[in-house]
C-alpha cells in the first residue's frame, strides 16, 4: 500500500512557486486578502496555515477580520475597499447565519475569486468555457495528487467522488468526466453502496471515518479529503476514511493530516499567482 504525501509534494510545488514568483520580478509582492467573519476555531487555523504559506512563498496575506455582527451591507462595505488593495480575495467559510453567503461570494471580482467560489466562475467551469477560470483549490490539490503519483482518473477507470460540495466533489465530478473517466456521485442522501466498484474513490462528506474497509474494494486508490476534529482534548484529526481498516485493501491512499490539506492551501496560492498573470 503506497502513501500518496500530500505534505511532500507541497514541499516540492512550494519551491516551484517561490522560484515561479522570483522569475516574475514584480515591483511587489502580490497581496492575497481573507475575510474573516467572527471568531471560529477551525478557521483561524485554516487561516493561520495560509498566512504562513503566503509568507514562506512571498506572497503578502492580509487577515480582515470582523465582529460576527456585522451586516450584510456593512461587509460589503469592507470588500469594496479591500478589493481596492487586493490581487486575491477570499471569504473564509462559514459566514454568520445572517449573511446570505453567495450574495457575499459574489462581491468578489471574478478575476480575484482564487477560491473559484463566485457565481460566474462555477458558470465558466460548469459550462467548459474557453475563457480562464479558477478550479477551486481543494479540487485543485486532489487533482495534481493523483498526478504527481500517476493515478489513472481518465481513461477506462471509474472514479467514485462521495460528497458534492461546490468546494471539492461537484467540480471535480465534473472536470474528471470531461476527462473520459466513468463518474459515480454519492452524498448523504444516496448512502455510499455502490462506492465499493470504484477504481478510484474521492472522498469528501466531511463525516469522520464514514467510508470502511467493506465500501473499497481491492487495491482501489483512495484520496481522503476531509478533516474532522475528534472533538476532545487532543484535538486529532480524523479523515472521512477509516484509514486503518481501509489501508490494508487499498493500493495507495492520502493520509490524514499530510494528505490533501497541505496541497489545498499551496493551490490556492497557484491560483493567486495565476490570476496576476
Amino acid at each position: 500500500m503506497k502513501i500518496l504525501s500530500g505534505k511532500e509534494l507541497a514541499k516540492i510545488e512550494t519551491e516551484k512557486l517561490k522560484k515561479e514568483l522570483e522569475d516574475m520580478q514584480l515591483v511587489r509582492k502580490p497581496i492575497l486578502s481573507i475575510v474573516q467573519v467572527g471568531d471560529n476555531p477551525a478557521s483561524n487555523k485554516y487561516i493561520a496555515a495560509k498566512l504562513r504559506k503566503c509568507e514562506e512563498v512571498g506572497i503578502e496575506g492580509r487577515l480582515h477580520k470582523f465582529k460576527e455582527t456585522i451586516s450584510q451591507n456593512g461587509l460589503l462595505k469592507k470588500l469594496d475597499i479591500i478589493n481596492e488593495e487586493s490581487d486575491g480575495i477570499i471569504i473564509q467559510l462559514p459566514l454568520p447565519d445572517h449573511i446570505p453567503t453567495q450574495v457575499i461570494l459574489d462581491a468578489v471580482p471574478f478575476e480575484k475569486d482564487v477560491d473559484g467560489l463566485t457565481s460566474r466562475n462555477e458558470f465558466k467551469l460548469y459550462n467548459d468555457s474557453d475563457q480562464k477560470y479558477f478550479v477551486p483549490a481543494t479540487a485543485r490539490a486532489v487533482l495534481e495528487i493523483m498526478d504527481h503519483y500517476n493515478v489513472n482518473y481518465k481513461e477506462n477507470v471509474k472514479v467514485c467522488v462521495v460528497g458534492r460540495s461546490h468546494v471539492v466533489g461537484k467540480p471535480l465530478a465534473h472536470i474528471i468526466k470531461k476527462q473520459g473517466a466513468d463518474v459515480a456521485t454519492f452524498n448523504e442522501r444516496t448512502g455510499v453502496k455502490g462506492v465499493e466498484s470504484g477504481d478510484v474513490v474521492i472522498v469528501a462528506i466531511g463525516v469522520a471515518n464514514h467510508i470502511k474497509a467493506e465500501n473499497i474494494k481491492e487495491g482501489a486508490v483512495v484520496i481522503d479529503v476531509g478533516t474532522n476534529l475528534d472533538g476532545n482534548l487532543s484535538k486529532e484529526l480524523y479523515g472521512d476514511v477509516d484509514f486503518e481498516s481501509v489501508k490494508e485493501k487499498a493500493s495507495a491512499i492520502t493520509p490524514v493530516p499530510g494528505g490533501v490539506g497541505p496541497m489545498t492551501v499551496v493551490c490556492l496560492l497557484k491560483n493567486l499567482v495565476d490570476a496576476i498573470k
